[in-house]
């Protein structure tokens, strides 16, 4: 019997509670189909090279020798003026600022977004209708010891990777 009483009384509490009034929100939901995506083009779908020529050890501080990288973007049914830009490519060992790494195991690259260092491998907005300037600049590794054999041409290879915001 006090089973049945309390069982009575959780189920008299449960109901007082359920006739509680409830909130109601509406929520309106807006977006915009595009049905031809946004197409970006970067230099003609040309790959650029660009060309340190002779570079001196003594020099290198990842500033000298800076090179501009041309980036001419033309896109099509942009939603929005922000895209998002990404320089992707294999890291340095040596450098935490996030330098290319290039054939030669002591040199990399740097990369700079209007003179502001660029770590690889991470995103970078910008404004389609501003582009800022992009720039790369040979960097060493300090702690390592240069010899005659280390000297000789280097490559690297890096991709601009442009998503849409």
């Amino acid at each position: 019997m006090k089973l049945f009483r309390y069982l009575l009384s959780v189920c008299m509490m449960l109901s007082l509670f359920s006739q509680s009034q409830a909130a109601t929100l509406g929520i309106q939901l807006k977006g915009r189909l595009l049905v031809t995506p946004p197409e970006c083009i970067l230099n003609n779908n040309q790959q650029e090279t660009i060309h340190f020529g002779d570079i001196l050890l003594p020099r290198i501080d990842g500033v000298q020798y800076k090179r501009a990288v041309p980036m001419r973007l033309s896109c099509t049914n942009l939603a929005k003026n922000a895209i998002k830009l990404t320089l992707v490519g294999d890291g340095t060992s040596f450098n935490s600022n996030g330098a290319l790494k290039t054939s030669n195991p002591k040199l990399g690259l740097s990369f700079y977004v209007n003179n502001a260092k660029q770590v690889i491998n991470q995103p970078f907005n910008v404004l389609y209708t501003a582009l800022p300037a992009l720039e790369v600049a040979p960097v060493k590794n300090s702690n390592a010891n240069f010899t005659n054999t280390d000297g000789g041409f280097f490559t690297a290879l890096a991709t601009l990777k442009i998503e849409y915001q």
